[in-house]
């Protein structure tokens, strides 16, 4: 029943972006329903607030400084190639000027060599037939020396601008690992670390994977609106930050679907976290249900070792299928070892 409702409310939203869309004849773009899926979501209020006002047939241009703007991840995926034609230009712009260095170098190594030889041909010249010579060597030397100075300010600023460059695509990529409505790190960001974790280096042992979803969430999406439900689920990431300690790991990674992984867990300990876990929603998070009533969130809870799986793949099926198993009997469960081979 939980499955159908999910369904129909996921339904009603891309309904209600497709019409809206196709109501201001917006192209029909992947990054075009993410911004509109975004604006009418109303997580940030900014965001919908200058989507809703867009005019008719609004350029792709607008779109794409809207959603930059405002970080979308489908948005800032356009700004390497910008920031790859800009390194291009800068390399030519070096390129160009290093040309003209070495051939201001190889100018006054010419002249300097044509006034030695004169020097030394020419016995009978005098203090003034030196001092003009002087002064043409002086001349060349400046030119070389303009030239050096040119390209030192060219790199200068090149530096600069690799380096505002780099600044700004580590930022691009930490929006992309963010979920923008609990700032909490998202599903890629979780994919990375469940990589990281089983990478050459990495010690995966005493690691458990919780995988957490607040019931009822899509229902109360249906009966309540999407606002309330961004509140709620707002609300529990900052209830679970607290739950985590400095080494431990957690992530968004649906609309009420969290990730954690704790370290230095063992099997013994994973109850007594759930519970955890599970009170301090049932403690701290409520919502109305009607001017004189209050609810309470439930939570289901499945867990794995990474010691019991060989690959980020098989502990995530792990968790996942203990989690299936918890949503069944409303309690939270673990995965064990001698499940897989039923």
């Amino acid at each position: 029943m939980t499955s159908e409702v999910s369904k129909a409310v996921r339904d009603r939203t891309l309904q209600v972006v497709s019409q809206h869309m196709a109501k201001l004849e917006v192209n029909g773009l992947p990054r075009n329903y993410e911004l509109f899926h975004e604006a009418l979501s109303g997580g940030d209020t900014a965001l919908s607030r200058e989507v809703l006002a867009l005019p008719l047939a609004p350029s792709q241009t607008l779109l794409d400084e809207i959603g930059l703007r405002y970080q979308l991840p489908g948005f800032v995926a356009l700004a390497p190639a910008r920031s790859r034609d800009h390194e291009i230009n800068l390399l030519r712009e070096l390129q160009e000027k290093m040309t003209s260095g070495v051939t201001q170098k190889q100018g006054f190594t010419r002249v300097l060599e044509a006034v030695a030889r004169s020097l030394r041909e020419d016995s009978n010249a005098g203090p003034m037939d030196i001092l003009a010579e002087i002064e043409y060597l002086s001349v060349s030397l400046s030119d070389a020396v303009v030239a050096e100075t040119e390209l030192e300010a060219v790199l200068k600023a090149g530096v600069d601008r690799l380096v505002t460059s780099e600044q700004k695509t580590a930022a691009a990529r930490a929006i992309t690992l963010r979920d923008r409505l609990t700032a909490l790190p998202n599903h890629a960001a979780f994919a990375e670390r469940l990589e990281m974790l089983y990478g050459a280096e990495a010690d995966k042992r005493d690691v458990a994977l919780f995988l957490v979803t607040i019931n009822d969430l899509s229902d109360i999406a249906q009966t309540y609106g999407e606002p309330a439900a961004n509140r709620i689920v707002r609300k529990a990431a900052s209830i679970f930050r607290k739950a985590i300690k400095k080494n431990d790991f957690l992530a968004r990674i649906g609309k009420g679907d969290f990730a954690f992984l704790f370290k230095d867990v063992g099997r013994d300990s994973i109850y007594p976290i759930a519970e955890r876990l599970s009170a301090s929603i049932v403690d701290n998070l409520v919502f109305a249900v009607s001017d004189r009533a209050t609810a309470t969130l439930t939570l289901s809870i499945g867990v794995a070792l990474a010691g019991d799986a060989f690959s980020p793949q098989q502990l995530r099926l792990q968790a996942t299928a203990a989690l299936e198993t918890s949503k069944a009997n409303g309690r939270p469960a673990v995965f064990m070892p001698d499940q897989a081979s039923r």
